[in-house]
């Protein structure tokens, strides 16, 4: 299945200043069981109406519980949460 988290920061320049960090930590998640592959893609446009990020995660609906269960899950929350403007999760097969 596919598991997409779409971000927008509340400060534009967070999207080039965080990305790095970002993968680093999603990267981890490659780690856990049922989890296949991660792609993060940032935005190319300047628009005030544009998200900023998304995750594209190809995992199981298992590695999805697994995934949500994890440190990683519970870190990406508490240290980028309160930088976020608005997100959107979509899941899909």
């Amino acid at each position: 299945m596919k598991h997409y988290i779409i971000v927008k920061f509340k400060e534009k320049n967070n999207t080039e200043k965080l990305l790095p960090e970002i993968r680093e930590l999603y990267d981890k998640a490659l780690r856990i069981e049922g989890v296949e592959n991660i792609e993060i893609r940032k935005t190319n446009s300047e628009r005030d109406n544009r998200y900023s990020l998304m995750i594209e995660m190809t995992l199981s609906p298992e590695g999805l519980e697994r995934f949500d269960a994890s440190d990683i899950h519970k870190d990406w929350k508490s240290k980028y949460g309160d930088l976020l403007e608005s997100k959107a999760i979509f899941d899909c097969d």
